[in-house]
């Protein structure tokens, strides 16, 4: 079969085999291909130039051959590199393209065990997404590129290079070119001084000829007034400022924007009193987002502050510093089902959403993990299949009927949503929801006791999210929300009508709340 007559091959794998030749040219032809492996053979010449046409590549593996040659620059138009990108283990000699800096949805990129030489490029810093970078067993030199991927990378992946220097621990700190020798300072230093010296003495001399100067020409002096903007410094004063502790100062003060501080409202925002701990007095305002958009159009917000820095007036509020900060972290697991079962062709099913599956890195951001058994929804196809999963977790008409849907997703998000609300396992929780008793527990006795229970604001996103989690959890896979419900509902924050206090509200009013 000719390779340009299956140009609707998604998935290529043809590793750990005993290939041997070149790679085909024709495989640029492959203009739908998704995966590409051709890992562990015997394969040898240049990687084609052509492979830059598989546009659609999400992981491209050619580690463990015989390639020779540079890296292509075409490589550089593979933008959907996600996955991986791995060369190692092969032959390859040049410099590192400054091309692949275009793959900024590249997770692992491994260029080891080649013949690589020169400088890193600076421009990797711009691969935002990356999380693991090998470069080690090369002829490498220079500075490694600062980003956050590269800084938390450990020493091996940049071991055995010519001479790499960079942040990273276990490696040494670059010298820029121009920096004095510690025998350079010493043979300065006294000429330093004596220069230090002659300008003190000249300067004394200057101020006490102004001195006397002014004693001859005394006027009377004008009160000067006061600058409103050099009052307020402390927390904003360029040498102390720093924004999260701001930040977070702003939030204890107006205690999470209470209405109770609010002194002004319009269409576009609110404006709040702070008063910080150390006294300082604020207005700050908060923007408004429209509950039927689930992103922030920022042009209004950056044609504001752009007017507002220009301006230098005594009768006008000073603008002191602004900032854009995700207010529901809570929403990430939610956001990835809603891209997983709406925004995928065709749909995929995890099939195991549990809390052990959801990872968060260090900025607290939820991720989806282990895929393990995940499914995508053909519609050629019944979706039938065997059981899997988490026990506690598996959506209950997975026990009679074995055909897979996003309401089985559904139902497992619900139950993950319950457990932090609740504070209660999967199995112990559904036993509860199940009981006969169980609808007429009071919200603020279901709610995990090891916490205080929430007011004003919090309590009414506790009810909106609990009233999500039970919609999910619910039996018939019918009767629950999608996850692009869930995800605009919880976004939205909109608390069900009728709810009351957290006090007299119970699990049956919440139960049958629409979302």
């Amino acid at each position: 079969m000719e390779i340009n007559n299956i140009t609707g091959l998604i998935s290529l794998h043809l590793s750990n085999n005993q290939l041997v030749g070149q790679v085909p040219l024709e495989f640029g032809m492959l203009s739908n291909l998704r995966l590409l492996d051709l890992s562990s053979n015997n394969l040898a010449g240049r990687i084609p130039d052509q492979l830059g046409n598989c546009t659609n590549l999400g992981s491209l593996k050619l580690n463990n051959n015989n390639f020779s040659g540079t890296i292509p620059l075409a490589i550089g138009y593979l933008v959907h590199l996600q996955d991986t990108f791995d060369v190692s283990h092969n032959s390859l000699t040049g410099e590192v393209p400054s091309q692949l800096s275009k793959l900024v949805m590249l997770q692992s990129l491994n260029l080891s065990h080649n013949s690589l030489s020169g400088h890193l490029p600076s421009s990797l810093t711009y691969m935002t997404s990356l999380s693991t970078v090998d470069v080690s067993y090369n002829e490498l030199d220079g500075p490694i590129p600062d980003s956050p991927a590269f800084r938390r990378a450990p020493a091996e992946w940049f071991s055995h290079n010519i001479n790499l220097c960079g942040v990273v621990r276990g490696l040494p700190q670059c010298v820029t070119l121009g920096t004095p020798t510690k025998d350079d300072r010493s043979k300065r230093h006294k000429v330093v001084v004596i220069a230090i010296i002659a300008s003190v003495v000249f300067f004394l001399l200057l101020f006490i000829f102004i001195g006397a100067a002014l004693r001859f020409h005394k006027r009377k002096k004008q009160p000067v007034p006061v600058d409103d903007n050099h009052i307020i410094e402390g927390a904003f004063s360029i040498l102390n400022f720093d924004g999260r502790d701001v930040y977070k100062d702003i939030i204890e003060a107006t205690e999470d924007f209470d209405a109770k501080y609010c002194i002004g409202s319009g269409a576009y925002g609110s404006v709040y009193r702070a008063e910080l701990a150390s006294g300082e007095l604020l207005a700050v305002k908060k923007i408004h987002l429209p509950d039927t958009e689930r992103t922030f159009d920022e042009q209004p917000f950056q044609n504001e502050i752009e007017t507002r820095t220009q301006i230098r007036h005594r009768n006008i509020v000073k603008l002191y510093g602004f900032c854009s900060s995700p207010r529901h972290k809570f929403l990430d697991v939610a956001r990835a089902l809603f891209y997983m079962h709406h925004d995928c062709t065709p749909p995929i099913v995890h099939r195991d959403i549990t809390s052990n599956n959801i990872l968060l890195d260090s900025e607290f951001n939820a991720c989806v993990s282990d895929f393990g058994i995940a499914r995508l929804l053909k519609p050629d196809s019944s979706n039938w299949t065997m059981l899997a999963g988490t026990r506690g977790y598996l959506a209950p008409e997975l026990a009679y009927t074995m055909r897979v849907t996003t309401k089985c997703d559904v139902y497992s998000f619900g139950v993950v949503t319950l457990e932090l609300l609740v504070g209660a396992y999967g199995d112990e929780l559904i036993s509860i929801l199940s009981s006969p008793s169980g609808n007429n527990v009071f919200v603020k006795d279901a709610l995990d006791q090891r916490l205080s229970l929430p007011v004003a604001r919090v309590a009414d996103e506790v009810i909106a999210v609990l009233t999500a989690a039970l919609s999910c959890a619910n039996n018939s896979p019918e009767s629950r929300p999608t996850m692009k419900q869930v995800y605009e509902n919880i976004g939205s924050v909109k608390t069900p009508q009728g709810c009351g206090s957290l006090d007299v509200l119970r699990l049956s009013d919440l139960i049958n709340a629409d979302i």
